[in-house]
């Protein structure tokens, strides 16, 4: 693909981002007495508008995977995984969703907390990122492991972003607050813009996986100082508020939101380093080869995140004094995130072949152990869908204390099975392929557990979030989808055939979906509220 195309491809994407925003402005009129509608712009817009984003990722990753080794490749993600999930959460401590939550509570409230948590997260940044990077590093090379000199570096060059990412963040959660979820979501596009031409600057003039990490440093920086701008606009100057009384109140309601986040990333994807630590001269390739089914798997995730944080606001407000609204929005919300998840597990498990090699064309050879590790993650979807959304509903309710002793007992699950599993995969059956697919099975079973612990919780709230019962119908119509894509796969063949069953499992699983009851008289009201016809 040259660089013609990508150039042509990236201005088509801003230039209809900038159309939408146009029309938006133009024809769109909030209605203060309409939730649903509200909830919808917020959810629709972000998702749009991260499709974009993901659109730009997966041209990046389509070119990464195509043409560097497996085993640099392993090196980027592993630094990425490292410091943009597990540092960045310990540096965020909670504090985005915590100063969310309370400005939606309390509006007044917003420029004393923006003030207080920015400065917390800068201190945290210096006094826990850093030695963490130092430890992680150091513990490798105890363990025989050591990383390449090229993926330190890489490490320390990616922490540099945590600090305008941290401020980035604050602002984001502002808007959060005030439920204009399009601003930070057309800025997350933006930084795609910036970041797909910086990565394939990097690409092209052949600056390695270290130039990658300059390039993400640098498009931080001027995405922060976009959000600068922005926050003058929209609600107050910034502002560092550092009194020490302030900040230890604040870091006690904080404290749970950053273990749970950083638990469920634990359980998420602490196994991509036990994997690295035990397997021997392949650790770099299979780490590259799990990372990219994560990478590809990313495409899906886009939707949770854009649905439940547009409905968190409400949730946050009607906890009180309303539980009977908070139960029905929270089971129309969890309703929906089953239904669109179904169908993308069942989607990316009969794709996985084709996806895998897609994005790695010539150097498909080396990413065979990918395919199979795909097809089982696809299915921590639907579970991972619900317990996203269950888990916003009890730091709604103020029961994140309760969501940390789950993150707990989910983790150990883990890294217990995980410790056990993948050593013995690699070094008493010699097989480290098989690590790939008992961790990718281990992540399904620990959203069980997870949803184990949730649903008492929930229940106890007076909202059962009732899985089982919203699943059988989606889940029945998502089997007849892949029988129905399975066919076409094998009548028509290759490339060919997948295509043409992706293009027709939409239209299929609506179908399913419909004559199984899963699109009702509720299901029609509801598009008429948003509508604002009724």
């Amino acid at each position: 693909m040259s660089l013609l195309w990508l150039t042509i491809a990236l201005l088509g994407i801003l230039a209809l981002a900038g159309l939408a925003v146009m029309l938006w402005r133009r024809w769109y009129r909030d209605d203060p007495e309409n939730a649903v509608r509200r909830v919808f712009k917020n959810s629709a817009v972000t998702f749009g508008l991260r499709l974009g984003v993901r659109a730009l990722d997966m041209i990046v990753l389509f070119l990464l995977a195509g043409s560097l080794n497996v085993a640099r490749f392993g090196d980027y993600t592993f630094a990425a995984l490292l410091v943009s999930q597990y540092l960045a959460i310990l540096t965020e401590f909670g504090l985005g969703v915590l100063l969310t939550r309370e400005v939606a509570r309390d509006p007044g409230a917003a420029r004393r907390l923006f003030g207080v948590t920015l400065a917390l997260r800068l201190l945290l940044i210096g006094f826990i990122a850093l030695p963490i990077g130092i430890m992680v590093v150091g513990s490798f090379a105890l363990l025989g492991q050591p990383l390449s000199s090229e993926g330190t570096a890489v490490i320390f060059v990616l922490m540099l972003t945590l600090v305008p990412g941290a401020y980035s963040g604050a602002v984001t959660a502002l808007y959060h607050a005030n439920e204009r979820m399009e601003v930070p979501a057309l800025m997350e596009l933006i930084t795609a813009a910036l970041s797909f031409l910086g990565r394939i600057a990097v690409i092209v003039l052949g600056l390695g996986i270290l130039g990658l990490a300059w390039s993400a440093v640098i498009v931080s920086s001027i995405t922060a100082g976009c959000f600068f701008v922005l926050q003058r606009r929209d609600f107050f100057r910034p502002e560092l508020t550092w009194n020490r009384q302030a900040m230890g109140v604040t870091l006690g309601p904080a404290l749970p939101l950053m273990l749970n986040n950083l638990l469920g990333a634990v359980f998420f994807r602490f196994d991509v380093f036990i994997v690295r630590a035990f397997s021997g001269g392949q650790a770099e390739a299979l780490v590259g080869q799990y990372n990219l089914t994560y990478t590809i798997m990313g495409i899906a995730m886009i939707l949770p995140p854009a649905i439940t944080f547009a409905v968190f606001p409400l949730l946050s407000r009607r906890s009180g004094d309303d539980r009977a609204g908070f139960a029905s929005a929270l089971r129309r919300t969890l309703q929906l995130l089953l239904i669109l998840a179904f169908p993308l597990a069942m989607g990316i498990t009969l794709l996985a072949y084709d996806l895998v090699r897609f994005f790695t064309r010539s150097q498909f050879g080396d990413y065979q152990y990918a395919v199979i590790a795909l097809a089982i993650l696809a299915w921590f979807l639907p579970l991972s869908f619900a317990n996203g959304l269950l888990q916003y509903a009890l730091i709604a309710l103020d029961r994140q204390r309760a969501i940390t002793r789950a993150f707990i007992i989910g983790a150990i699950f883990n890294l217990g099975a995980n410790m056990v599993a993948i050593p013995v995969a690699t070094i008493w059956f010699g097989q480290p392929a098989w690590a790939l697919y008992a961790a990718a099975g281990i992540t399904i079973l620990s959203e069980v557990v997870l949803y184990l612990i949730f649903k008492p919780l929930l229940i106890s709230e007076g909202c059962p979030p009732e899985v089982l019962r919203l699943s059988w119908r989606p889940g029945l119509a998502c089997l007849i989808m892949g029988l129905g894509m399975a066919s076409l796969q094998r009548l028509i063949g290759d490339w060919p055939g997948s295509i043409v069953a992706a293009l027709s499992a939409p239209i299929v699983y609506g179908i399913a979906l419909w004559a199984a009851g899963g699109i009702g008289a509720d299901e029609r009201a509801l598009v008429l509220r948003i509508l604002g016809k009724v």
